[in-house]
């Protein structure tokens, strides 16, 4: 577990901040944003049917998800021989996202032209057939043995990515055009996805539009987008609809304060770092509109289980509190976005939360930045390093992280000065 007293001997400076965000950049700008994906692989349909039969079979089906597991392993680049490189829409959202962060703290209007070029080609290759803007993955997947997903299906953890940009653009530029847009992505979040009634005023929210799923994080990114939409738009159908997929978030929190990922019928589930931070975050951003004291009681809950739970005793980010099934990997880049991310948005309530923050992007900025750039994937167990760059795992994360940090430690130094 972090400490506090840990954060004030391991603070990262403005300075290792910004120059940690320029090195990104640069390697941003020299490769492009079309990228693979540790998942594209699995997308084939070796890929598809090996994991399929995983599920089925669980430990019996190792030997045929084996050679995905050792291309990941000792040679990650090989997908090349298999896949092209694409776009991800919550890769481009948080990137435009992390534009308009730095943005706001330097007023240097290349980061304002870069957000705004990234929001056409969000537009460009946005799918359609729904009532409204939406995004999803430009890859198969196998979710369950009994679940495939084809690619380009719309899923509600990419789609709000892409909602918040828009609002963004619209509050930093007043252009109606973003603001349509981003009406336009509450309509899809709204019509297209399906509620699963759980109690008399609760429900959950599916992950695309031809599921039923209870999965914990959807419904907390369906309960943001509705509830802010309907702030913004006056809609107050949105806010009923996102309050029954908040009281499904809070009705099914642990008596520990932890979420497990999915209610599930027969009771197998698992309890994972970036998927709690997914949670809090999303309860964090709708509260600031509803200001309700179970919301916060409950996120206050929340982060003290993350705490105590979902660190290893050196600090590090643990993927899950008890693993599910066998694991390869010892630290998990994507952990460290998104601690450091939650940490910077519940510095007003939490704090501790911002010097954990801290601390973890004193270890990423110092420890896992690579001389390009570019940051480390994951370290697998016995010390091997993956340094083969993903954006949307976690190349694009780790960057929104450094700036949400950078831009709360600027407003944190003018309030001081004032």
């Amino acid at each position: 577990m972090i400490t506090t007293d840990t954060y004030n001997k391991a603070a990262c400076s403005l300075s290792e901040l910004k120059e940690s965000e320029q090195k990104f950049l640069d390697w941003l700008e020299s490769v492009g944003y079309t990228s693979y994906d540790p998942y594209d692989i699995w997308g084939t349909k070796f890929g598809l049917w090996s994991r399929k039969i995983y599920y089925g079979k669980g430990i019996l089906g190792l030997p045929f998800i084996a050679p995905f597991i050792l291309i990941d392993f000792f040679c990650p680049s090989a997908r090349k021989l298999f896949v092209k490189k694409e776009r991800f829409a919550t890769a481009d959202g948080q990137l435009l996202l992390a534009f308009l962060n730095m943005y706001r703290v330097s007023s240097d209007a290349k980061y304002l032209d870069k957000a705004i070029a990234l929001s056409q080609d969000l537009l460009d290759y946005s799918i359609s057939g729904y009532r409204g803007y939406c995004w999803g993955y430009p890859f198969d997947w196998q979710n369950s043995k009994d679940t495939m997903w084809s690619k380009n299906t719309p899923y509600i953890t990419c789609t709000p990515y892409c909602f918040e940009a828009f609002i963004e653009l619209y509050d930093e530029t007043k252009d109606e055009r973003f603001y349509d847009i981003a009406e336009s992505i509450s309509k899809f979040v709204y019509e297209d996805l399906n509620d699963t009634s759980t109690s008399e005023n609760s429900a959950a929210g599916s992950y695309s539009p031809i599921d039923n799923s209870k999965v914990i994080n959807a419904s907390a990114y369906r309960a943001w987008l509705l509830i802010e939409a309907s702030k913004r738009f006056n809609k107050p159908e949105y806010k009923e609809r996102g309050l029954k997929n908040l009281n499904f978030i809070l009705e099914n929190q642990q008596p520990d304060g932890s979420w497990l990922y999915a209610v599930v019928d027969e009771g197998k589930s698992f309890i994972d770092h970036f998927h709690t931070c997914f949670v809090l975050k999303n309860l964090y951003k709708l509260n600031e509109v509803l200001q309700d004291e179970n919301v916060t009681r409950s996120i206050i809950r929340g982060f003290e289980y993350h705490k105590t739970h979902l660190f290893h005793e050196d600090g590090n980010p643990k993927s899950f509190s008890q693993e599910p099934r066998f694991q390869v990997t010892q630290i998990e880049m994507y952990n460290f976005a998104e601690s450091i991310t939650l940490g910077a948005l519940l510095k007003p309530l939490i704090p501790e939360a911002y010097g954990i923050g801290h601390t973890l992007a004193k270890r990423l900025v110092t420890q896992h930045q690579l001389p390009r750039g570019y940051f480390k994937t994951r370290i697998f167990k016995g010390g091997i390093n993956h340094t083969f760059p993903f954006l949307r795992w976690p190349q694009a994360q780790l960057y929104y992280a450094i700036t949400n940090l950078f831009h709360a430690a600027v407003k944190e130094q003018d309030y001081q000065a004032h």
